[in-house]
């Protein structure tokens, strides 16, 4: 993990750019570089466009990173649907 500087308004995580491009080639996602760096998501996701962007100026190319998908656990339709009827109900009665 990278090396942790802590200020009075926030804590920085600061990891070389050796180890960050370990967990690139590494990694499949975002949130994986993230874990490994000790980085926040969005840092890392910045991070690894202006490195992209830079290395592609030299002709070297960066793994292709994914979004982590997120994981639903209820089934929101179904909610949905439940609302539907309860307002429609509600409406249909004034």
């Amino acid at each position: 993990m990278g090396e942790v500087s802590v200020s009075e308004k926030q804590t920085r995580v600061r990891c070389s750019d050796e180890q960050f491009l370990e967990a690139v080639f590494s990694s499949k996602t975002y949130a994986e570089i993230a874990a490994k760096t000790g980085q926040k998501l969005n840092s890392t996701m910045s991070r690894y466009a202006r490195t992209k962007k830079a290395l592609a100026e030299r002709g070297q190319t960066l793994p292709e990173m994914e979004r982590s998908k997120p994981v639903r656990k209820v089934d929101n339709v179904e909610a949905m649907v439940e609302t539907c009827r309860r307002l429609k109900a509600a409406n249909s009665g004034q």
